[in-house]
């Protein structure tokens, strides 16, 4: 009867030994199944940051970050996509209109980063198309700006006007109205070099 017990015993032991054996196999030959897993490609940097930017992007160095932001949002129409505010202040902001992008940095002298207050002048103008040029002049005298050119009527086809920012910075507003032939355009500028030259005259 013992003899019986162990010899079963024996048999139990070698039936566990062979169905954890069994086990770990149909496990690993699971793991072998499994695709192994695709490394992920890097992913590329368009070297022109085409997603962010245009060609030419200008950067305006200006005396008052706040008020240049302000002016620029609330007169023009700019909106702020970016703002890096320390405690120092505003050290770079991007405003963005329709598909362009303007940069403005704080004026530093230390870095030569002068501001066209501090220069005296500016050989910078900003040209930008509007809905309502006449509108838009209106808000930017009403702020403060300085009239350099009245609204008119040009011969190339659009309807502008020139002022100076708050800053110091020239801005030429612009609604295109006509589109004008080369002769067209030719006559324009003859009369409106004739009436130049009759008003330099009087």
């Amino acid at each position: 009867m013992a003899k019986a017990a162990k010899k079963k015993a024996k048999v139990s032991k070698k039936s566990a030994r062979v169905t954890a054996k069994t086990k770990v196999v149909a496990r690993a030959a699971k793991t072998a199944k499994k695709p192994a897993r695709k490394m992920a490609a890097p992913r590329k940097i368009d070297p022109l940051n085409r997603k962010d930017y245009r060609s030419v992007t200008p950067m305006l160095a200006v005396a008052d970050m706040r008020r240049a932001i302000d002016f620029y949002t609330s007169v023009l129409g700019f909106k702020v996509k970016r703002l890096t505010d320390t405690p120092q202040g505003i050290m770079h902001a991007e405003l963005t209109l329709r598909d362009t992008i303007l940069m403005l940095s704080p004026e530093s002298r230390e870095q030569g980063n002068l501001s066209t207050q501090t220069i005296g002048n500016t050989p910078i103008t900003l040209y930008v198309l509007v809905d309502d040029v006449d509108e838009v002049f209106g808000k930017a005298v009403a702020a403060g700006s300085a009239l350099l050119m009245p609204v008119a009527d040009m011969f190339w086809g659009d309807r502008c006007g020139m002022f100076l920012d708050l800053e110091g910075n020239k801005w030429m507003i612009a609604t295109h109205k006509s589109e004008p032939t080369e002769a067209e355009m030719a006559e324009a500028m003859r009369q409106m070099s004739q009436q130049t030259a009759a008003a330099a005259g009087a």
